[in-house]
C-alpha cells in the first residue's frame, strides 16, 4: 500500500511543472493526465509559486500534444484572475526569441544645405555634402561622402558605439549619444576620410582605415 501511495504522490506532483525564463514564469501542464485534475493541481501550485512575487510577471502555459479549447482556456483564466499582477503571455510554451530585423539606412543623394534636417531611425548615408546650419540625426552611424561642415549627432537614441564619418570632415558641431562636441579646430583640406567615436565619455577621431579594428574592438569589449 505505501508504494502504491508514493506512486500516487510522484504523478501528481508531475502535472504542473514551474520554471523560470526569461520571460516570466512557464507552467508545463500534463498532456496524460485528466486535464480536471491537472486544473487542481494548478490552483495549488499558483499560491507556492508566485507567494514572494510582487511585481507583475507574465505567465506562460506548456501544454504538451493538448489542444485547449475556449473552455479550458477560461479555466485556467480563472485561476489567475485574483492575481492582478500577473498576466497570461500565451498557450504555445516559452515565447521564442524576438528577432530583430536590420533597419534600413536611409540614403540622400545631393548637398544638405542651411537650415534642412535629415533625422532617421537608422544609419545615414549622405552622398553630398552637409553645410554650415544643417543638420543630420540617426540612431545609428553617419556617413558623409563629401564634405561635413555642419552638425550631427549619431546614435541620437543612446548607442554609444555610433560613429560618424566623412571624407572632409570639418563640422561645427558633432554628438553622439549624449556626449557633445565640437569640431577639430583645423579644417580639412584633403579627403582623409576620418570617423568620430566614443571613447568612454570622451569624443576621439581617427582615419577611416581604423574602422574596423574599432568595431573588432568594441565587439570583443561587448563580448567580455
Amino acid at each position: 500500500m505505501g508504494r502504491s501511495v508514493r506512486s500516487i504522490q510522484k504523478n501528481v506532483s508531475e502535472l504542473v511543472t514551474v520554471k523560470g525564463i526569461r520571460h516570466g514564469l512557464l507552467f508545463v501542464l500534463s498532456d496524460q493526465a485528466d486535464f480536471a485534475e491537472v486544473i487542481k493541481e494548478l490552483g495549488r501550485k499558483i499560491p507556492t509559486s508566485l507567494s514572494n512575487l510582487e511585481a507583475k510577471v507574465t505567465v506562460y502555459f506548456d501544454t504538451g500534444e493538448r489542444e485547449l479549447g475556449d473552455d479550458a482556456k477560461q479555466a485556467i483564466y480563472a485561476l489567475f484572475e485574483d492575481h492582478k499582477n500577473l498576466t497570461i503571455g500565451g498557450y504555445e510554451g516559452s515565447p521564442s526569441p524576438l528577432v530583430v530585423k536590420a533597419k534600413e539606412p536611409y540614403v540622400f543623394k545631393g548637398t544638405v544645405r542651411s537650415g534642412m534636417v535629415i533625422e532617421h531611425d537608422g544609419d545615414v548615408v549622405i552622398l553630398g555634402d552637409v553645410n554650415p546650419g544643417a543638420q543630420v540625426i540617426a540612431s545609428g552611424d553617419i556617413y558623409v561622402m563629401g564634405h561635413l561642415r555642419g552638425s550631427t549627432h549619431a546614435g541620437a537614441t543612446g548607442n554609444h558605439k555610433a560613429v560618424i564619418a566623412a571624407c572632409y570632415f570639418s563640422p561645427i558641431q558633432i554628438r553622439i549619444a549624449h556626449v557633445l562636441s565640437r569640431g577639430p579646430d583645423v579644417k580639412a583640406s584633403a579627403a582623409e576620410m576620418e570617423f568620430a567615436y566614443l571613447n568612454g565619455e570622451q569624443m576621439a577621431i581617427e582615419q577611416l582605415a581604423y574602422l574596423g579594428q574599432h568595431r573588432a574592438h568594441v565587439a570583443s569589449f561587448v563580448r567580455l
